[in-house]
């Protein structure tokens, strides 16, 4: 919703100076909080109220209310309970920067509670589901999808831009060149995990150039024609190789890319990798957002717990 017209200058003029304050914070969110303050500002705009002054705690609620009933515009149904209350949150940090920059006297958004939903959590395969997982990969391309997504838990994103001159075998690395938000980092191989992409490099990956040419993609992972493989084709394909392990349990999980991503969070975590070590393979800005990956933690949890206490109060 970053491009909702805002025709109050002051409501601009404000969502500006919020969106530069949430930048040199560096949240890890920041410019999805500017795009949800956007659309609410534009909701306040239908409503008649261009005075910031005047928003209440009714107006929330009505917004609240407007969320919850209007369609997801990049898939069917509605919002997710999990994006509600970053829009909410949003509206949080949004009033609560406006009261620390005297713009209002008090803040309208101390969420009501109704406003808390459940917090959805991420289906995470099993090690032993990742196993049916990896039999019933049918190519060296599909052992290094998969190997790519849960031993080095990048990003779909990330996996898209990776190039083969980002693997490093001789160093035994991957390096990510632009991350989230630009960052680049740089994660480890193991040996298993060096094994396959290796196989894909040398035996299967130019197998999918057509033959006599010489029009070749620095991509890593080419598609059936040998151009860069696409983000939705590789869930797509992720897929197809869920369906063929005929395992109803694993199937009904409905298994993404990120899926396996926060499964090698987990699974390092539930195995004693320390905390930091995990942020940085993630490359995760805020250690916090690791926290999630692993609920077995006993720290894991304290975070979690304070996190619920702050969107409750």
């Amino acid at each position: 919703m970053k491009h909702l017209p805002i025709y109050n200058s002051d409501f601009e003029k404000l969502l500006c100076d919020f969106n530069r304050e949430v930048g040199t914070k560096g949240y890890s969110r920041a410019e999805m909080f500017g795009s949800t303050v956007r659309e609410f500002l534009n909701f306040m705009e239908t409503k008649g109220n261009t005075d910031i002054q005047k928003i209440k705690g009714a107006d929330i609620v009505a917004y609240y209310e407007y969320i919850r009933e209007r369609p997801n515009h990049r898939r069917e149904g509605g919002l997710s309970e999990s994006m509600i209350r970053h829009h909410l949150f949003s509206l949080r940090l949004f009033f609560e920067y406006l009261l620390d920059a005297g713009e209002i006297k008090s803040s309208p958004a101390r969420l009501p509670r109704f406003a808390v939903g459940k917090y959805g959590q991420r289906s995470v395969p099993t090690s032993e589901e990742m196993k049916l997982i990896a039999h019933a990969c049918e190519t060296k391309r599909d052992h290094a999808l998969i190997a790519v997504a849960y031993g080095c838990g990048l990003r779909r994103s990330e996996m898209e831009m990776l190039d083969v001159g980002d693997v490093l075998f001789h160093k035994g690395i991957l390096i990510v060149r632009e991350g989230k938000f630009g960052k680049s980092r740089t994660v480890p191989l193991s040996n298993g995990v060096m094994e396959k992409l290796k196989e894909y490099v040398i035996y299967g990956r130019t197998k999918y150039f057509p033959a006599n040419s010489s029009n070749t993609t620095a991509a890593f992972f080419v598609n059936n024609v040998g151009t860069r493989m696409m983000g939705e084709y590789l869930n797509l394909r992720l897929k197809e190789i869920i369906l063929k392990t005929k395992n109803q349990k694993l199937i009904a999980k409905k298994i993404t890319l990120h899926c396996l991503r926060h499964g090698f969070a987990t699974h390092l975590l539930d195995n004693g990798a320390n905390i930091e070590f995990v942020q940085g393979l993630m490359g995760h800005s805020q250690i916090d957002t690791v926290h999630i990956y692993s609920k077995k933690r006993k720290q894991q949890l304290h975070v979690k717990n304070q996190f619920d206490r702050f969107y409750a109060t």
